[in-house]
């Protein structure tokens, strides 16, 4: 019988899937710059040899044997990175018929050999009492060091992608003794906010007049004390940064030239995009409470119209900037939401001066819980919400509410303006509505007071096609509810139009089949 043991590479939790370790780090120095050497794309004829090595069924000790192999001085440092990324890319198992362990105690309790004889004996007597062949014996007697561990499945990259892989991790590397990020970028503010704020870093945040953003990042070479985890969290944040349209790093890098502390510059920018991969892993949406999560939940459920969004843009508050927790968002119309949740008072202070200092509306959906009231974020066009243990929806849905009356009768000024284009007799209210990029609500306004018919529910009917329906109800011997509803069924129509052409339901019980149609009396 054969046993197994699986192993998958990295076994480090706080390193990321393309992190190497500083002794791998390859890089240039030129007064006042440092910068990664990189392996350009059509470079990959190493990165293809590294891959043809890692093949189903060798062991560990193999691959790096004729790793080995390929190592030279000048490029020893590239030849295990690219080994490295392909090793945490590897499943390596322990395959063996018997426990090593106790294959080796059986045998070392037998003495010392000295002849192959001896040993033949040896092993067969072995074969013998675990009852397995005696090639299983000596393939078990090492098998559950790293060494003898096979290779039983490999995520398989072409060279492009481990050369573009690599180079990503030379550039976080490089980052885990950086004294401070600088990063402007033009989009993708929620993911890279998020991803800060996720990983714990410390920030500074400012606009200027453009559309550009620009975030300073305290590195873990500034702490009093440098942590790798840190350094790991801001190595993380650059995958991020790329995803953006635009985007520029500006970092000073601590490194030791002759024992002596260096500071040098380190810059990037999509400008070098091909050298980077196309594809960066995306990691599962973290929300920052509980609090956030149930709120998203519960508003999402209740209205699908709107849409809602995480950190979805940067507001100008002053002379710094804010990126709010949340956006709902219809057709143009925004409400932005921040939750304030369980702050320092000195945090708290901050944000309360950055909320003041906002030329946009906002609701703030405050905790109980701080030592504050609505007075400490007064000002024309904040909300103020305070909650318990939920964000309570009704305030929220009352003030969307008021948005959505607002836009609607924005709309309707604008379609006054314009002649709307009434094709058909019977005209579809959400083609109008998507024609001139309002809603439907809007449309139905508009057309209240249009001469050339009326609005049933959300059609628009001519008014000489209600004249005929009315001539044919008229001439209707079964004006049962089921009889009147296939004449509208002929005209896309249901019974919401019996009322625009003088009918009305008579329900004697609650049985549809015993509704009839009878003609109002006023309008006889």
């Amino acid at each position: 019988m054969e046993l197994q043991r699986s192993e998958h590479l990295p076994e480090d939790p706080d390193r990321d899937d393309t992190m190497f370790s500083k002794d791998l780090l390859v890089t240039r120095k030129r007064r006042p710059y440092i910068t990664p050497v990189f392996i350009h794309p059509e470079e990959t004829g190493l990165a293809e040899k590294i891959i043809k090595i890692y093949e189903k069924g060798k062991t560990k000790g193999e691959i790096d044997e004729q790793t080995l192999k390929l190592e030279t001085y000048a490029n020893f440092r590239v030849v295990r990175g690219l080994s490295e990324l392909m090793r945490r890319r590897t499943t390596f198992e322990q395959s063996f018929s018997a426990e090593p362990y106790k294959v080796r105690t059986y045998l070392y309790e037998k003495g010392y050999i000295i002849n192959q004889k001896e040993r033949a004996d040896l092993l067969l007597r072995a074969s013998n009492e675990f009852g397995i062949p005696v090639e299983d014996i000596e393939s078990s007697f090492w098998a559950d060091r790293e060494d003898y561990q096979i290779i039983s499945s490999i995520d398989e990259p072409s060279g492009l992608d481990l050369v573009r892989y690599y180079n990503l991790s030379l550039a976080q590397t490089l980052l885990f003794d950086a004294i401070s990020l600088e990063v402007s970028t033009s989009g993708n503010y929620q993911e890279i906010f998020r991803t800060i704020k996720y990983l714990g870093l410390m920030y500074e945040i400012q606009s200027d007049a453009s559309d550009l953003i620009t975030m300073r990042v305290t590195g873990p070479a500034s702490l009093f004390k440098k942590t790798r985890k840190y350094g790991t969290s801001l190595a993380k944040l650059l995958p991020k940064i790329m995803k953006a349209p635009f985007w520029k790093i500006k970092a000073q890098i601590e490194t030791e030239v002759a024992g002596e502390p260096r500071i040098y510059i380190f810059e990037l920018s999509d400008s070098k995009k091909e050298l980077f991969p196309d594809v960066i892993n995306e990691k599962e949406e973290h929300f920052d409470s509980t609090v956030e999560e149930n709120f998203v939940k519960r508003f999402s459920s209740v209205r699908k119209d709107w849409v809602i969004k995480r950190e979805p843009t940067v507001l100008k508050a002053g002379p710094s900037v804010m990126i709010p927790d949340f956006s709902l968002e219809r057709r143009g119309k925004r409400c932005y939401i921040e939750i304030v949740g369980f702050w320092t008072p000195e945090y708290l202070k901050k944000k309360t001066e950055k909320v003041k200092a906002l030329n946009q509306e906002i609701i703030l959906c405050v905790s109980k819980e701080l030592q504050c009231t609505k007075r400490d974020f007064q000002k024309k066009g904040i909300d103020v919400i305070f909650y318990d243990k939920e964000v309570p929806l009704k305030p929220v849905l009352e003030r969307i509410r008021k948005m959505e009356s607002e836009q609607v009768e924005e709309e309707k000024k604008e379609l006054s303006n314009v002649e709307i284009t009434l094709t058909g007799d019977i005209v579809s209210l959400e083609d109008v509505a998507q024609m001139y990029h309002v809603g439907l609500d809007s449309v139905k306004k508009a057309l209240e007071e249009n001469e050339e018919g009326v609005v049933v529910g959300d059609k628009f009917v001519k008014n000489f096609v209600l004249e005929e329906i009315e001539k044919r109800l008229e001439g209707l011997e079964d004006m049962r509810l089921s009889s009147v509803k296939n004449v509208l069924h002929e005209y896309n129509l249901d019974e919401k139009v019996l009322r625009k052409v003088g009918f009305d339901i008579e329900w004697k019980t609650l049985d549809a089949k015993n509704a009839v149609v009878r003609k109002r009396e006023s309008a006889k």
